[in-house]
């Protein structure tokens, strides 16, 4: 299980940095920051105050996955001209509450590289900005594939509040390495109650009683939090962003996790009445057969019924197009809902937590096939249905990362135009496990139809589109051989 993890851990979840012990970037000289591209108005500027970063990866030269939570101050100039990173692997490794500082571009498509600067090495990223308060990354490296987010903070500190449980999600991997995937609900207030389901490897364990503690958040926010089930005790550092969103890392050297928190809104759907709509469902994982990604559309109609349904996945290099399935679904007054998603010979159990009446953290459960193991995590997000393709137009930040089958993983990220008639261009960035390509001119195209499910490309990448609305675009590329997933977000 260990070796499909590694193929999956640059884009399931997000968390990680540079690996203890010698994972700095291997990318010398530095290369120029981006240039060319559509005018978005950004640039230095877009980027100047305190920002949360998290990333997550594997190196393949050290043969470990690691992840890393940290925070920096950039003064719109150019310049980082503090920080603090903390960085774990699966190996045990370790460097916690290193100071950083570095320096930093941002392209007028939104598109920008910042160097980070540490006792334990230098790393350099790629990203483009969705807006000056977040942007999408990956790590230019010959030996590491990360990818994460950078987050604004705003200029008071924020501190975590107790009014509302936080909805979290952990990605990682169990004491001895095989693929691990929680959610929960917890409330923080100096000390921690609530519930988290786990997949730990394909065995579910369901609502789990957490209890345990938080510490009081230093200058930069920094702060830490554990907690203890019947399956184990979890310790993490943390970094909020907002009073209502932190990012976290794991510091158990035999446990390796991490992930982020949102707090649920109070107004979340008890009952199957009111947890109805139209959703856009994107979850990733492993099963038995190697990796898995799957993105897809469905109704909750109200009633405690699965309509309007259809997905797309690839499962270990082979791709389904346009699956029907049918379901059922329950929901809680705490917002936690269950459901099966029933295929042509099996089911799927999901789990989600709301954290708002439209977004959900979701988590795979089982399967009813014997012997056929599945995790994915993920989320379930509101859809916005009969928009057009003229409903898509403008700049949109593109993130796109997964692997090549028998090769090895793949990102990109960078700016697109939507003319609104269905063409796109833009210019991006990518890590592929051949080269790494900066300033990268590229066209594609892309349509909107009433259910939000559409072919389309991005550069050379055949993907099939799932509109969420007019400001995100889900992808999933429909090349077998490209296990991809990744979105489109308005600038």
């Amino acid at each position: 299980m260990r070796k499909i993890f590694f193929t999956l851990i640059s884009f399931v979840g997000l968390a990680a940095l540079v690996g203890c012990g010698g994972s700095s970037s291997v990318h010398t000289p530095v290369p120029s920051g981006p240039s060319t591209g559509n005018n978005a108005g950004f640039s230095n500027s877009s980027l100047a105050g305190n920002y949360v970063f998290s990333v997550s990866g594997f190196n393949s030269n050290s043969n470990y996955s690691f992840a890393a939570v940290g925070v920096f101050t950039s003064d719109g100039a150019g310049n980082i001209t503090s920080g603090t990173r903390d960085t774990v692997n699966d190996n045990g490794g370790q460097t916690l509450s290193e100071p950083i500082t570095g320096t930093y571009s941002v392209n007028q498509d939104g598109r920008g590289q910042v160097v980070l600067n540490g006792s334990s090495g230098q790393v350099i990223y790629r990203f483009v900005m969705q807006s000056p308060g977040s942007a999408k990354l990956f790590q230019i490296s010959n030996t590491s594939d990360a990818t994460g987010r950078i987050l604004g903070v705003p200029a008071v500190t924020p501190a975590l509040v107790s009014a509302a449980p936080y909805i979290v999600r952990f990605d990682g991997e169990d004491t001895h390495k095989n693929p691990y995937g929680a959610i929960g609900a917890l409330t923080l207030n100096g000390t921690v109650a609530g519930t988290i389901d786990e997949n730990d490897a394909g065995t579910f364990n369901a609502q789990l009683a957490a209890t345990g503690m938080t510490t009081t958040t230093g200058p930069s926010g920094r702060g830490t939090m554990s907690f203890t089930t019947s399956t184990g005790t979890h310790n993490f550092i943390f970094y909020p962003v907002t009073s209502s969103h932190f990012e976290l890392v794991s510091t158990d050297k035999n446990f390796f996790l991490y992930g982020y928190g949102d707090q649920q809104t109070s107004t979340i759907a008890a009952t199957p009445a009111a947890f109805a709509g139209d959703q856009v469902l994107n979850i990733s994982g492993y099963t038995s057969n190697g990796a898995i990604v799957e993105t897809g559309r469905l109704t909750l109609d109200g009633a405690g019924n699965l309509t309007n349904t259809v997905e797309d996945y690839n499962e270990a290099g082979l791709f389904f197009p346009s699956v029907a399935f049918s379901g059922n679904y329950t929901v809680g007054t705490n917002g936690r809902w269950t459901a099966n998603l029933v295929y042509s010979s099996s089911t799927m159990g999901v789990v989600g937590w709301q954290v708002s009446t439209s977004q959900s953290i979701v988590l795979t459960t089982g399967s009813s096939v014997a012997n056929y193991s599945v995790l994915e995590t993920g989320t379930l997000s509101a859809q916005t249905i009969n928009l057009t393709t003229a409903s898509v137009t403008g700049n949109y930040a593109e993130d796109l990362s997964g692997f090549l089958v028998g090769s090895g993983n793949v990102e990109s990220s960078g700016n697109f135009l939507a003319d609104g008639v269905g063409n796109l261009s833009g210019t991006i960035d990518s890590q592929t496990p051949f080269a790494i390509n900066t300033d990268i001119a590229q066209t594609g195209l892309y349509s909107v139809l009433a259910n939000g499910r559409a072919a389309g490309s991005i550069g050379g990448v055949p993907v099939v589109l799932y509109t969420a609305n007019a400001n995100t675009v889900y992808m999933i590329s429909s090349d077998p051989n490209r296990i991809y997933q990744g979105r489109l977000e308005k600038q």
